[in-house]
């Protein structure tokens, strides 16, 4: 995968394990959103929203809920304090 190259959804759902309807729905709230649209309108996506995509995926398997996740994502609060809340959480 080159840095510029960009990625289909269907690309995306490939790489990362999840569904094409999930990463639609992270698209649309804007968690993970397309770099760019293809002449037809598709969403294409590049390495950055891959990285994203994994972040995400891992702070779900961890439990956390998609309202703390944007927090991490927009760096609202620290990877130690994510640490904290999950303590909690157990």
């Amino acid at each position: 995968m080159d840095g510029d190259t960009l990625y289909t959804i269907g690309a995306l759902a490939r790489r990362t394990g999840l569904t094409v309807r999930t990463i639609r729905f992270y698209s649309d709230t804007g968690i993970v959103p397309s770099t760019d649209r293809s002449p037809a309108g598709y969403r294409l996506y590049d390495l950055r929203a891959i990285a994203r995509l994994d972040l995400v995926r891992t702070l779900r398997d961890l439990g956390l809920d998609l309202a703390v996740i944007r927090q991490v994502l927009d760096r609202e609060i620290a990877v130690p304090k994510t640490s904290s809340h999950l303590v909690s959480l157990r």
